[in-house]
């Protein structure tokens, strides 16, 4: 049996997020989540391709493979106008990307409830997922490169919406994320799937919102799975991470037989691993409209 420590020491793991601070020229400073980061190496010779625009730049070839060039001042309108020299190679929902920064400093090391959500405007433009405050008072955009690809690069061939499933009469499905994008995603999934819907934009509205349907339940001596049929959660949230927010609702009796689904742009096993034991049913390591929709038909055909 492992000993309180180190069970300790693995919860506070799992709630830690690793950050690579950079510059786009500019006094302010910005960061991505480590785990979406595969190198930093040097600005290089970039290819034209036709039919770009905007901040995409090009592609290059890194170690036998193509990626698309993406100048990051420029796709999130922060471009101070000097010359980058350093590129950021980002992988996450199995592509590759690679962007173009000023300089790159340092990784730093924080609790997810050190990250704070944007302001109302950063969240609205999407481009900003979260927000640390370091020693000293200097202020970290956390970038949610999702929604800066989403805009600026070519929609890539994601699978059919899988609708053959009875799925009909079922409760609503509870989802939360903080990404604008994933959330209007996930929205046209079940919508397409013909199911209901609430969310929530944070782990901490989530348990309060879900807890409340608990409440609403044992008030009217229904069972809890009559309010809500299935929980997608995001692995990456401020205040509140995914695998916490699943560990306390999975705490609670109540939610027992309620299946979950966490879904990430995370690929790694040791993500997956994560989630599996805060008590998720499914892991969705590629999300996708059809894996995702795939992971909601088979436990809902299943309940």
């Amino acid at each position: 049996m492992a000993s309180p420590n180190s069970i300790q020491t693995e919860q506070s793991t799992r709630e830690m997020i690793e950050i690579l601070l950079f510059s786009l020229g500019g006094a302010e400073v910005f960061g991505l989540n480590v785990f979406k980061i595969r190198e930093v190496t040097e600005l290089m010779p970039v290819t034209q391709v036709p039919g770009q625009q905007g901040a995409m730049n090009g592609v290059i070839s890194l170690r036998g493979q193509v990626m698309p060039v993406v100048n990051l001042g420029e796709a999130i309108g922060m471009s101070a106008g000097l010359p980058n020299k350093k590129l950021i190679i980002s992988e996450f929902a199995s592509r590759s990307v690679a962007f173009e920064v000023f300089s790159v400093d340092k990784i730093i090391r924080v609790p997810w409830s050190d990250v704070q959500p944007p302001q109302r405007f950063e969240r609205q433009e999407g481009y900003v997922f979260g927000t640390v405050m370091l020693q000293g008072g200097a202020l970290v955009s956390l970038v949610d490169i999702e929604s800066v690809c989403q805009r600026v690069l070519p929609e890539g061939e994601e699978g059919k919406i899988n609708t053959g499933f009875e799925l009909a009469a079922k409760p609503p499905v509870f989802f939360v994320d903080d990404s604008m994008v994933a959330r209007r995603k996930i929205g046209e999934v079940l919508d397409t799937m013909g199911l209901h819907h609430a969310h929530a934009v944070n782990g901490v509205e989530a348990e309060a919102k879900l807890l409340q349907l608990a409440e609403h339940a044992d008030e009217t001596h229904r069972s809890l799975r009559d309010e809500v049929s299935l929980i997608l959660v995001d692995e990456e949230m401020p205040v509140m991470d995914g695998c916490t927010l699943t560990r306390k609702l999975k705490s609670d009796p109540r939610f027992k037989n309620i299946p979950f689904v966490m879904y990430s742009s995370l690929t790694s096993e040791e993500n997956a691993r994560r989630g599996l034991e805060a008590g998720v049913n499914i892991y969705v390591k590629k999300f996708d409209s059809a894996s995702l929709s795939r992971a909601i038909g088979e436990l809902l055909t299943h309940a």
